[in-house]
């Protein structure tokens, strides 16, 4: 039989808990029952299980693999993404990529110089019910490649182009005959793009580039008269670009000109003082083989050089192909006309060479190139003015003399007079003299007194003599005449 205190408890526990529940009944006799959603699906996880290392280099061909697990499902597809792409989770997902594979092969994107540039990359995994890893599964690395090469690059018909025989093009050097069509052929290949192709891009001197495309040729239906510089670079499928190759060539082949008189005597011919010396000389364009009827081709004028000094230029009047003319100087004659010209003396003594140099110029502008060949008889060398000659007679080479002697010489010029002499008894010991010939005095001795002995130390061994010429357009005798004697004491 139950107390009367314990059933009294239990009436008071009823009373409190029908408080509470009568509240509830009332809320929810005013409005619908709110539905509670519990999420009893766990999230995957994802993980790379093959990829460069962190902040590592890499080849950009990657092959990246990875897995997901999902703790009470199963892992069905996957999203991956590069770089700065990646919203944040639960935005937009355009940039990610679906797919059900476990790993590709990737092509990262690299500078345009070559250089290596960070990625990131990201993956993610999906589960049966479509729930996504919340923390994709990423790694940063820099991708790099070698840059695409250009393998050849001529001018169709240059020096380069496998067909043309190297006998065409002696010197290497390439020139175009004006009016000509250039074309250009080229090729390249990109070292680490497993036979990938390559685009590229050209420009001739400073233009600018031509937008990147497949063709491997350029053709230019004219070029101006000139140097010009052609230009190519490829690009690979990662965007890096090689640095540009360059070709060189001339457009318009440049004037020629010759000198044909006087004849093959440049460097050994001395014109005789007051005489005159004729220059002849042709020239001639090559372009007017493959010039069109109505382009006004040919040499335009013709440039005459003499040492520097003397500059003259002749206008070309006719169109033919060859030109002809001539000029003349006359040496150390009282004018004072384009025709002049003074012999000049070398430091040495003699007379300094002269030369004669010839330019041409054709109507578009392009000179003639200087050239030290002589075959190509563009400069002529030689000496005006014979220099004259000195000869000692007294005393002879060894000869002993008493201490007072005097010492004597003769001297000739074939095209012109003696001037003066310089001589000098022991040239270490004493000064030069200049003797000056004049209708008085001849200039051809000259009397020493009390001149020391020779013989053993410290008297000197011999004593020189030495003596030399100048003409009257003020040459100096190429060399000194030497004669070396013995001096002793007489009674």
């Amino acid at each position: 039989m139950m107390s009367f205190r314990r059933l009294a408890a239990g009436v008071f526990a009823v009373a409190l808990l029908a408080v509470p529940l009568a509240a509830m009944l009332f809320l929810t006799g005013c409005r619908k029952q709110q539905e509670i959603f519990i999420d009893s699906n766990l999230a995957p996880s994802t993980r790379l299980t093959s990829a460069p290392g962190p902040y590592t280099q890499a080849n950009y061909r990657i092959h990246m693999y990875w897995d997901g697990t999902d703790p009470d499902g199963f892992v069905v597809a996957y999203h991956f993404a590069w770089d700065d792409t990646v919203p944040p989770y639960g935005a937009d997902d355009s940039p990610w990529q679906f797919t059900t594979r476990s790993d590709s092969l990737f092509k990262a994107l690299i500078d345009s110089a070559g250089e290596t540039r960070r990625h990131t990359f990201y993956v993610r995994a999906v589960d049966n019910e479509g729930k996504l890893d919340p923390t994709a599964a990423r790694v940063r690395f820099d991708a790099w490649t070698v840059v695409p090469e250009i393998r050849w690059l001529y001018r169709v018909g240059g020096p380069l182009d496998p067909s043309v025989p190297e006998e065409l093009y002696p010197d290497g050097k390439d020139t175009v005959l004006m009016f000509s069509p250039v074309r250009f052929l080229w090729d390249g290949w990109d070292p680490d793009g497993l036979g990938a192709p390559i685009h590229y891009s050209y420009r001739m001197d400073s233009n600018p580039f031509s937008a990147y495309g497949d063709s491997m040729g350029a053709t230019y239906p004219t070029v101006s008269s000139g140097t010009h510089f052609f230009y190519v670079k490829g690009k690979d499928e990662t965007g890096a670009e090689n640095f540009p190759e360059s070709y060189k060539f001339v457009m318009n082949f440049e004037p020629d000109s010759e000198i044909i008189e006087p004849e093959d005597e440049t460097g050994t011919l001395t014109v005789s003082d007051g005489d005159t010396i004729w220059f002849r000389w042709t020239a001639h364009d090559k372009e007017r083989v493959g010039a069109p009827e109505d382009i006004r081709v040919g040499v335009a004028s013709i440039w005459i050089t003499l040492d520097n000094d003397f500059r003259k230029e002749f206008r070309v009047d006719t169109l033919d192909q060859t030109y002809v003319s001539e000029w003349y100087f006359t040496s150390n004659v009282a004018i004072s006309d384009s025709h002049h010209i003074e012999s000049r003396n070398s430091p040495q003594g003699g007379n300094a060479k002269h030369v004669f140099e010839i330019n041409s110029r054709d109507l578009q502008g392009t000179f003639e190139r200087s050239s030290d060949n002589p075959d190509d008889r563009e400069k002529f060398i030689f000496w005006y003015n014979r220099p004259p000659e000195s000869a000692v007679t007294f005393p002879a080479v060894g000869e002993t003399l008493c201490p007072d002697f005097e010492i004597l010489w003769d001297g000739s010029d074939d095209d012109g007079e003696v001037a003066a002499y310089q001589f000098v008894l022991d040239p270490s010991m004493n000064a030069y003299r200049v003797c000056q010939v004049t209708p008085e005095q001849s200039c051809t001795s000259w009397a020493y007194e009390d001149i020391s002995p020779t013989g053993p130390p410290p008297l000197p061994e011999y004593h020189e003599f030495r003596v030399r010429a100048q003409d009257n357009a003020g040459c100096w005798e190429q060399s000194w005449n030497v004669v070396r004697f013995y001096v002793k004491e007489c009674d």
